[in-house]
């Protein structure tokens, strides 16, 4: 198995993007807010899809029935995609994709997380292709896939105009003032199981971090940057990170954790993994 790929819960963190700086966000210094962002949809679960009411095999063509797929950028793409339209005044009924069961969309109202779940998984199945290697797709491969892959399918369906990369986790948390925040990262073995607030990473201390990357890499993972609950920022415009804690959206169900599908950690142990992370939110027009 190729790094970062697993046939189950995780896809990748990272793939190669062009050199497009108009697309960079950095943070420039100015003063930043505690922020909290609703989702529209449930938190989704792209494990236990039989026991969902979910036939991948009828979703998607030339697909087999299977009861987990390693969808995680689509799972919180949908789930992005919905908040920032929202966000937009747009209607969510306007966005939608032909699949092999019928037109799925993502739902306008009241909790409906199979018909979600649905989207993204055919979703998922497009964005596939934006590697241009028939070897790498799903189906049959269940391949996971990139943030990259989803923003540029989110342009190719005229879902969104543009799409903001951030520089490193102050970039991200200048992002996260205006909606969700998509962020693709190394998922520890250590991380499956978060404390009783819900952190994955402790306290956030270097010793913490060092301890995570000696549990192993279980591979890339996907989700989504909801909000801020605690910041700490200095008059100067630093940002402590260690005292800056985000909120994320998961999308292994919300019986997963403390946090009803959700997780805390906090903005050092991103800068820790620096280069590792990608950041991105789209730009809705």
């Amino acid at each position: 198995m190729r790094p970062g790929i697993t046939s189950t819960k995780l896809g990748r963190y990272q793939a190669a993007e062009p050199l497009r700086l108009e697309r960079l966000a950095v943070h420039d210094g100015s003063p930043l807010r505690e922020v909290d962002h609703e989702i529209p949809i449930p938190v989704l679960d792209q494990e236990d899809l039989l026991a969902q009411g979910i036939d991948t095999a009828a979703l998607v063509p030339g697909a087999q029935q299977v009861d987990a797929l390693g969808s995680c950028t689509c799972n919180a793409g949908t789930g992005h995609l919905a908040e920032r339209w929202v966000a937009a005044g747009k209607n969510l009924l306007s966005i939608q994709l032909p699949s092999g069961d019928g037109t799925l969309g993502i739902t306008a109202s009241g909790p409906a997380p199979q018909e979600d779940e649905e989207f993204a998984i055919v979703l998922y199945h497009l964005v596939t292709d934006e590697t241009g290697d028939p070897s790498t797709e799903w189906p049959p491969v269940d391949c996971g896939s990139s943030g990259l892959y989803v923003f540029q399918e989110f342009e190719r369906q005229k879902w969104a105009s543009s799409y903001l990369s951030g520089a490193g986790v102050c970039g991200a948390l200048s992002l996260l003032q205006s909606g969700t925040v998509m962020v693709g990262l190394p998922w520890f073995n250590s991380w499956f199981t978060q404390d009783a607030q819900g952190f994955v990473d402790s306290d956030g201390s270097f010793g913490a971090f060092m301890a995570a990357v000696q549990s192993g890499v279980a591979g890339g993972h996907e989700t989504l940057m909801r909000a801020i609950p605690q910041l700490a920022q200095a008059s100067s415009g630093i940002v402590e990170l260690q005292g800056t804690v985000i909120r994320v959206r998961n999308s292994w169900s919300p019986s997963w954790g403390p946090l009803a599908g959700e997780y805390l950690i906090h903005a050092s142990t991103l800068n820790y993994l620096s280069q590792y992370v990608d950041y991105k939110q789209i730009v809705v027009a």
